[in-house]
């Protein structure tokens, strides 16, 4: 594999006598293919609609850039993206300008993929695998999307290409220690590729002239790539406004249990979801272990091509397998399932295939549901007429990046922490810190607002004071506030939220103090008293007349499924 050292590679097909003008043609159908793909993702960045993740990204670039972010790993997406939030752009627009870095990665990943699988097999086979990557249906689907598989997957295909391809001299060496390095800053995922990873050094030893000489070059290249990360890690402990060490314990602790917590196969509905949605990439895999055991390799080889599909094992035990991991572990099997479309093309033709491969991104685009965007803009642009002033708020994901969250991001691990003890009661932030908004944007907030029983996932502390202490305002929109129905009589309540509020509907006594409608009062956090004047509902809102959107909601979800 090393140029000057490693056996020569078998002929691309089409360079054999007779066959060019066949293989040059194959190759426009599949440069043809790679067009209008590129241009359906293109479509994608500016039109599908942002995951809670891609806004909880964001949402830690703004922290980060505020000197709020807490994390040193796994949080490289936000201070590489520290820059978004000085775009005169909404959160919306700043996630557009986010997913075009990541589709730069995501096309980065796909050269890799040709690059690598170029050195095991023709040159026509290679593109084939790169083009079934990235008409994978979560590959197409989320491939651009603003998180760090993408990001991952780029730096660890680029350090897989150099070790396969490359010399190994200063410049290379120095190269592929800062991706490596920049790999680990991104995620600790990366220990699902030290298979394929060193599987490959094996080979380049075992394949040298002098084992030696590559032996110590690749000492150099893992000496130097520890030297990055701890220089990238140090400096960023060095940036954190808290115990940069004790954020490193914790997310390593963190990453293990999430890892190896859940029993086999714990999201195994997408992975029945991934072969519905890349049908032909699925049947490749599958067909790959039999391909290479037919494959005429040298033994060496086949045994690295084998622990290239090793990543996908993670798959059996990772809790956090969801759609957008495909992005991140499927690179290095998709160079190994190469040698899967070798066979496949005796019995179908590059133009079939082609058309095929983008068959199934048109279907996937198509499925995109475009109009949640509208209803996400719709949302994001209420807060801010609104509060024109940033408020602390509780929601999902922190899909208001530019506002203070001020709860835990809600995903099932989320709240899984959230009941170890590990993050923070709603009841406990309302106790020291003003948050007059409620977003109801996922399942268990709206449930527990608007059920005919409270969401029995939350503390029931927290239950009864968010279903007590906030009130409809404007489609998912609630704000601090209090209800007393027609049929109430005197009694206590508490204000969890301090500040002006407005009377509306019925006149009654607050703390003895007579109020008619429209007439406000300041009250302060902890317990009052309710006398009512009429048999009316009174309701009490935070705030001083606090405006509404003159539109109405448009109704619709505010997030859908992956």
């Amino acid at each position: 594999m090393n140029p000057t050292t490693t056996t020569a590679k078998p002929p691309a097909a089409g360079l054999v006598a007779g066959r060019r003008k066949p293989d040059e043609a194959s190759f426009y159908w599949v440069a043809g293919a790679f067009f209008v793909v590129i241009l359906l993702q293109l479509e994608l960045v500016f039109n599908r609609p942002v995951n809670w993740d891609e806004f909880f990204h964001l949402s830690e670039a703004h922290a980060f850039r505020n000197g709020h972010l807490t994390e040193v790993l796994q949080v490289f997406y936000a201070r590489a993206f520290f820059w978004l939030p000085m775009l005169p752009l909404d959160a919306i627009g700043q996630v557009r300008v986010a997913r075009m870095f990541m589709l730069g990665f995501e096309l980065f990943t796909v050269v890799a993929i040709y690059a690598v699988a170029r050195h095991f097999t023709d040159r026509l086979s290679a593109a084939l695998a790169a083009l079934a990557y990235l008409t994978g249906g979560y590959v197409f689907q989320h491939g651009f999307s603003y998180r760090a598989d993408p990001m991952a997957a780029g730096f660890l295909m680029g350090l897989l290409w150099i070790m396969v391809s490359s010399r190994l001299d200063g410049r290379t060496i120095l190269g592929g220690a800062i991706l490596g390095a920049l790999a680990l800053l991104t995620t600790i995922k990366i220990i699902f590729y030290v298979p394929a990873l060193a599987a490959v050094a094996l080979l380049r030893w075992r394949e040298a002239a002098s084992p030696g000489e590559i032996a110590f070059r690749f000492a150099k290249l893992a000496l130097a790539t520890t030297f990055f990360s701890l220089l990238f890690v140090g400096a960023s402990i060095y940036s954190l406004p808290a115990d940069g060490g004790a954020a490193v314990a914790r997310t390593v602790a963190t990453s293990g249990t999430m890892m190896f917590d859940e029993g086999l196969f714990p999201q195994a509905v997408y992975i029945f979801g991934a072969i519905a949605a890349a049908p032909i990439l699925a049947v490749l895999l599958l067909s790959t272990p039999s391909a290479l055991v037919r494959a005429r390799l040298p033994a060496r080889r086949r045994i690295l091509l084998f622990a290239l599909l090793l990543p996908l094992a993670s798959l059996i035990f990772y809790r956090n397998a969801f759609p957008y991991f495909y992005v991140f572990i499927l690179p290095p099997a998709v160079v190994a399932a190469a040698f899967a479309i070798r066979p496949t093309l005796e019995r179908i033709s590059v133009p079939v295939l082609s058309v095929a491969f983008v068959a199934n991104a048109l279907v996937i685009s198509a499925l995109a549901p475009r109009d949640v965007l509208v209803t996400q803009r719709q949302v994001i642009a209420a807060v801010h007429r609104v509060f024109p002033e940033p408020v602390a708020y509780f929601d999902f994901p922190g899909m208001i990046v530019d506002f203070p969250k001020a709860n835990f991001f809600m995903t099932t691990w989320g709240m899984r922490k959230y009941w170890d003890g590990k993050e923070e009661r709603f009841i406990d932030v309302m106790a020291r810190e003003t948050v007059p908004l409620l977003l109801l944007n996922n399942g268990t907030l709206t449930r527990n607002q608007t059920g005919a029983t409270p969401a029995r996932v939350l503390h029931p502390a927290d239950r009864t004071a968010l279903r007590e202490s906030f009130i409809p305002h404007w489609g998912p929109l609630w704000v601090a506030g209090r209800r007393f129905s027609a049929a109430a009589g005197a009694s206590s309540f508490v204000i969890h939220a301090p500040g002006i509020y407005t009377v509306e509907g019925a006149a009654a006594r607050i703390d003895g103090r007579p109020l008619e409608p429209g007439q406000t009062i300041d009250l302060s956090r902890g317990a009052h008293r309710f006398e009512p004047m009429t048999r009316a509902e009174t309701r009490l809102r935070w705030g001083n007349h606090l405006p509404r959107p003159p539109e109405p909601f448009g109704g619709g979800p505010v997030f859908k499924d992956f």
